[in-house]
């Protein structure tokens, strides 16, 4: 029982940090720094808008799916409930909206330089 808790912590810190602390240094799949530092032309500051919208929205979908997870665990009483499997769905849960919520930002501002980058030319 204590291992399984210690390994349920783990994995919910690892979680956590793929979701939310990590969301700085992690990309989309597809994008690279090199591509997103070097990004000039509408188009590719476009693709960039794009593949972190399209991040926001698979961040949302694990967060919908733990969200289900997260309701279908019994009430209090059941073993489930003694070992914090509600508790970490639901953290799970914010992590991942607020990541998708970082994405979305990073989405905005790249839609932004794409229509600064055609307005100059």
């Amino acid at each position: 029982m204590k291992r399984f808790m210690q390994t349920m912590t783990i994995a919910t810190l690892l979680a956590l940090s793929l979701a939310g602390g990590a969301a700085a240094e992690t990309l989309p799949p597809g994008l690279t720094a090199e591509a997103i530092a070097a990004a000039k032309t509408p188009a590719e500051h476009q693709a960039i808008a794009d593949a972190y919208a399209k991040e926001a929205q698979n961040l949302r979908a694990m967060a919908d799916a733990h969200r289900r997870m997260d309701s279908s665990y019994p009430e209090p009483g059941h073993l489930s409930a003694k070992l914090g499997v509600k508790r970490h769905c639901r953290a799970l849960v914010e992590a991942y909206e607020a990541a998708a919520k970082d994405a979305d930002a990073l989405s905005k501002a790249h839609h932004e330089m794409a229509e600064a980058a055609a307005k100059t030319k």
